[in-house]
């Protein structure tokens, strides 16, 4: 033995592979059983689809199910709970009822001058007048549904008409924070835009502005009243699609049920598109089970499998339709999001039926059907058991993430791989089985009919050679080149292609391309940065996306408000305690991401200032709780009263046992803006332990997904590399491969990320589609990982160790010494599947492809990466697919670019391009430098390959094996009987040229399969 060969580990490959062949010819004796079973379990499953509820909250979904923003968010909405009588602009938490409207100047004039701020007032009028509901008979305006303080009417947003009447009248509006005498109130958060000028005593005063933020609360207590208001943010919706055009103003809005509304437009959108893609995979299918006549174009009907083609595409919409509705049966919850999985899914299921027509027709047509669809399972069973183990690992590694939505979406599609791979094992292999029954029996292959024989194709007429052509098997086992035949591509890939690839300066260029593509993707996971933008939640087309835009460019640069809670507040009788009190929200307001003192809303400080400025007095140390009562009782600054929390301490002493200020932030229109200054503030608010301080303000929910995404993804790509490295040591029955494996997975991941990173799927932002309009350099647009971008990532470890585990595989299992020859012959049995398998993949979701939805787009544009990058590693499936010829693709990509779909196709088909130049190119050439044949052939065994024409006339003259537990390992047997077909194409060094013509002119021994 060689002293760096291997033992071979197959003990579980082999005990596998005699199992799934008995399983094979049993299914195969018994086929009605697994076609009828199956039916009825689907048929059942799908009442689940009748009690599908999606779950729409977009915080409960994209937000980690452990976010300290939730906890934060509870601590205030238990304290200051929001009900009708108790409302203040500025301190809800919650968005139950809501409508947001934004006006802003046309021509970015300035919104506080006459002209502009009357048709402010005239808008505000509309909505609170005559944006009416009529329900049960009564008349519901605004003044009856909104939210009032202490029933003094609807605060509506006066302070927006007293503000632009301040201003015209030439009084100084002071900001962020305005005061009337001892009164103040905060508009950092309502005016955006505002350009400054300085004002008597060092203060700053507006000199301009651009937009108004404009808040409509309305009640949502009791159910029956939230109805109402939800009746009427949908009217005010209506109504303002359909407002007169201003010269002056234009406007955005967002209500309480636009996130739900769009998400399940994303839903909707998917319905026909997946009725689409499923239609373009069965013409696919059916087109690529055509097939030829040896050396002619007439379709051979005995072999040509378009009805199971049909039922190979069906069989995964069955596996879907299982997986979703016992899912939902068991109570799991459901998310629109899932609506993304079918098309994965039945990509994958289509690519398991080519599989397994593959393997079967890789079978003597002479031996009986239970022997052939034994050894057809004993392969393909296994290769389609890896591919759904690998899927279904990752999927279930993806499910122990915190954030909902990956949970629901790995947990559905977990399933539905699995009730696949069931329906593949047993109602398709069924299926397959009565079709090469009535192969064997010479029967056409759709009306069930005896076929013309093919040798009768001069004496029949030309409508029997169209439509009645059938071919028939040697009953002669051992006549292998008329029961198997090399189609014309592998011979295309194994003597053209491959002697090319392995030229000295090929290999060397490849080297060098690779180390390129390391850099590019290393290159773009340094530009990645985290974060799910609400408006990526939203349909491209939606209302809201314009809304959001003009609060990053207007309101979250400056002004946005941020509550800070004192939970256990100090003894405020002590003016040390005070002091201290003061120091910490001195610190609160002068950081790098707040505005300063002067945006403090507190009330110790407003308390301070009234007894000095109105009562001319002091505050007493030992009286300040009663002063503070006091303060709080007077009509101009009850408001007040709801920042604080009173209790009885022992000594029978009203006390203030909690109270909130607010400050102003600012810088925070981006993502990782937004992260900093919720890590920041918790920050300062960790100085000091004693308070137990609480920060919150609603942004904070999608930044805590922001800080949890990246543990996440690393958490889940390390178990996922883990359980995936040992199935491929299970799988390949030499552990040096697992090091391969290992790599090629990094690697995918690696340029998944990178490329995502670089193709603005957040992983990709959604900003450089909008740059243009927002004038925003790409220079200055972030890179995000978010929750979407997280459960493609998933996606990829799954298909990456299919592909690369099996890419390896099929070097290692060559008996060639020379790395040369083993590429050779991989590649003769594996290019021609690696581009059909990508083909039919690429298929199934290249109708995502112009979806006006960034959350559907990144599902397209990650398997476009996975192409780019999963496609040098794409052996898995491709590995036994030989035999089907396609050769219309090129007609396939001229229909879809005039179906108006011809810039993201063209990005789609340019992935797949440089996919399909990474798995023919890449991976072979680094094998061939860094696997020597040497150390993994082993010569103590009779070498399988052996291409001496003794061996190949020992195999013609060798008795057949009949023993049904002997079965060849499917992938080494179809290598082989390549060798044995091409015989004179092996044995001599071959021009390129040379052998196209040679081909050409013994056009009588091409492949059968061929078409």
């Amino acid at each position: 033995m060689n002293r760096c060969e291997m033992k071979s580990f197959d003990c579980i490959e082999r005990p596998l592979s005699k199992l799934f062949y008995r399983y094979g010819r049993f299914v195969a004796l018994h086929p009605l059983p697994f076609v009828v079973v199956p039916l009825l379990i689907t048929f059942t499953c799908s009442i689940g689809f009748l009690h599908l509820d999606p779950l729409t909250d977009a915080i409960y979904l994209f937000t980690p199910t452990n976010a300290p923003s939730k906890v934060e968010r509870q601590i205030i909405h238990e304290l200051w709970p929001l009900h009708d009588h108790n409302y203040i602009p500025g301190r809800v938490v919650t968005q139950s009822r809501e409508v947001q409207v934004i006006v802003a100047a046309r021509d970015n004039a300035n919104i506080l001058e006459p002209p502009y701020s009357e048709a402010i007032r005239r808008l505000d009028l509309f909505i609170q007048n005559r944006v009416k509901v009529v329900h049960n008979g009564r008349t519901y305006r605004y003044k009856d549904l909104c939210l009032e303080w202490r029933s003094e009417g609807c605060p509506a947003n006066k302070h927006v008409h007293i503000i632009n009447d301040l201003f015209n009248h030439g009084i100084n509006v002071t900001f962020p924070t305005v005061r009337f005498g001892a009164a103040s109130g905060y508009i950092g958060g309502a005016l955006g835009g505002v350009t400054l000028s300085h004002g008597p005593n060092d203060t700053t005063v507006v000199a301009g502005a651009h937009a108004w933020f404009l808040v409509y609360h309305l009640k949502f207590h009791p159910l029956n009243v939230s109805y109402i208001s939800g009746i009427w943010e949908k009217t005010l919706q209506d109504q303002l699609e359909h407002y007169p055009e201003d010269p002056y103003i234009k406007y955005t809005y967002f209500h309480s049920q636009t996130l739900a509304e769009e998400l399940k437009r994303n839903a909707d959108s998917l319905i026909p598109r997946f009725v689409l893609a499923f239609a373009i995979l069965v013409l696919f299918s059916v087109l690529c089970s055509i097939i030829f006549i040896e050396g002619t174009f007439y379709i051979d009907w005995v072999l040509s499998k378009p009805v199971l083609s049909l039922l190979g595409v069906v069989n995964a919409g069955m596996g879907i339709v299982t997986g979703i509705g016992i899912t939902n049966l068991m109570g799991f919850p459901y998310n629109d999001i899932v609506g993304v999985m079918p098309f994965l899914l039945v990509a994958v299921g289509t690519d398991n039926m080519f599989l397994m027509v593959s393997a079967v027709r890789h079978t003597n047509r002479a031996y009986p059907v239970p022997k052939r669809i034994g050894e057809c399972m004993s392969d393909a069973a296994i290769s389609i058991l890896i591919t759904s183990l690998t899927d279904a690992f990752s999927f279930g590694v993806g499910a122990i993430t915190t954030i909902p939505a990956v949970q629901i979406f790995c947990v559905y599609t977990c399933t539905a791989i699995s009730a696949t791979f069931i329906y593949q094992i047993t109602f398709f292999c069924a299926l397959l089985s009565l079709t090469i029954e009535w192969e064997s029996k010479g029967l056409h292959c759709i009306c069930l009919r005896p076929t013309v024989s093919e040798t009768l194709i001069e004496s029949t007429s030309l409508w029997n050679r169209l439509f009645w052509l059938g071919s028939r098997a040697d009953p002669d086992p051992k006549n292998v080149k008329k029961n198997l035949r090399d189609s014309s591509a592998k011979v295309f890939y194994q003597d053209w292609f491959a002697p090319v690839l392995m030229q000295p300066i090929m290999r060397a260029l490849v080297a060098v391309w690779f180390f390129i593509y390391c850099a590019i993707a290393v290159y773009g996971c340094t530009q990645v940065k985290e974060g799910l933008e609400p408006v990526n939640l939203l349909v491209s087309d939606s209302y809201a996306i314009p809304h959001y835009r003009i609060l990053e460019k207007y309101f979250w640069h400056y002004g946005a408000p941020l509550q800070i809670v004192v939970n256990n507040a100090p003894d405020l009788r002590d003016p040390e305690e005070r002091q201290r009190i003061k120091s910490m929200v001195h610190a609160f307001a002068n950081t790098k991401h707040t505005i300063g003192d002067e945006s403090v809303q507190f009330w110790l400080k407003e308390m301070e200032l009234y007894y000095k400025n109105e009562l001319n007095m002091d505050i007493v140390d030992s009286a300040i709780y009663g002063m503070a009562e006091h303060f709080m009782s007077a009509k101009s600054h009850d408001i007040w009263s709801e920042d604080v929390v009173w209790e009885v301490d022992s000594t029978g002493v009203n006390r203030i046992k909690t109270f909130r200020f607010l400050v102003g932030l600012r810088q925070i229109s981006k993502t990782y803006q937004q992260e900093e200054a919720t890590v920041l503030m918790r920050e300062v608010a960790s100085r000091y332990t004693a308070y137990n301080i609480t920060t919150f303000m609603p942004l904070w929910l999608f930044t805590d997904q922001y800080a949890i995404v990246i543990p996440n993804t690393i958490q889940n790509i390390v178990i996922a590399l883990s359980v995936m490295i040992v199935i491929a040591i299970l799988l390949i029955p030499q552990p040096l491969c697992s090091l391969w494996v290992a790599l090629a997975i990094a690697s995918i991941d690696l340029g998944v990320i990178g490329f995502m990173t670089l193709w603005d799927v957040n992983l990709v932002s959604f900003l450089n589609r909008l740059n243009c309009l927002l004038h925003i350099t790409p220079a200055k647009v972030s890179k995000f990982q978010d929750a979407i971008s997280m459960i493609t990532i998933i996606m990829s470890i799954g298909f990456s160790v299919d592909y690369s585990a099996h890419i390896t595989y099929g070097y290692v299992i060559s008996d060639e010494v020379l790395p040369k020859e083993r590429v050779r012959m991989a590649l003769g049995a594996l290019g021609w599947p690696l581009t059909q398998g990508a083909t039919s993949t690429i298929l199934a979701v290249v109708v995502l492809a112009d979806v006006p939805a960034y959350m559907i787009v990144t599902f397209f544009k990650v398997f476009s990466c996975f192409g780019h990058n999963g496609f040098m590693k794409q052996m898995k499936r491709a590995k036994r697919i030989t035999s089907m010829i396609f050769p219309n693709c090129a007609n396939v990509q001229i229909l879809w670019l005039r179906a108006g779909m011809s810039l993201h196709l063209q990005t789609v088909f340019l992935s797949i391009v440089l996919g399909l130049l990474h798995g023919l190119v890449f991976l072979p050439v680094m094998l061939s430098l860094f696997v020597r044949g040497s150390c993994i052939a082993g010569s103590s065994n009779r070498k399988i390959h052996d291409k001496s024409e003794k061996s190949m006339e020992a195999f013609r003259h060798e008795p057949s094996r009949v023993e049904d537990d002997d079965v060849q390992p499917y992938g080494r047997y179809s290598i082989y009987l390549s060798r044995l077909n091409s015989t004179e194409a092996v044995t001599q060094a071959v021009d390129p040229l040379t052998f196209v013509v040679s081909r050409l002119s013994h056009r009588s021994n091409a492949s059968p399969h061929s078409n």
